[in-house]
């Protein structure tokens, strides 16, 4: 569920808003703008939209690579168990090329613009 969401939601929001920022059209510009500049509070810290995300892609992005380092020996097993280890290492290198792009994309809008 989170995958799909971030894969279908999040990445694609974050292309359509850089796609706002290059157009060159004024009113396409200040719309991703508004957007760009919404504010995130989690207690004392304040954080725009891009830079939330960026972050919490970057935790996932941290958490899927030590998953990913630390499946590296299970591929030995045989049988249904090798099936199953190799799903699961799949899965998660899916998961980490998704937060790669999503990282990549925030960041680019994040640092890109924002109102103004």
């Amino acid at each position: 569920m989170l995958w799909s969401f971030c894969a279908y939601v999040v990445a694609p929001l974050g292309v359509l808003l850089w796609l706002l920022q290059i157009s060159g059209l004024e009113i396409l510009e200040k719309s991703a703008g508004l957007v760009l500049g919404m504010k995130v509070a989690v207690g004392p810290i304040k954080l725009t939209l891009p830079m939330m995300i960026a972050l919490v892609s970057f935790v996932a992005w941290v958490y899927e690579t030590l998953t990913l380092q630390n499946q590296h020996g299970f591929i030995d097993t045989v049988g249904f168990q090798k099936d199953l280890a190799h799903g699961k290492r799949w899965r998660a290198e899916r998961n980490w090329w998704i937060l790669n792009f999503n990282l990549v994309v925030w960041i680019t809008v994040w640092r890109g613009g924002g109102p103004g």
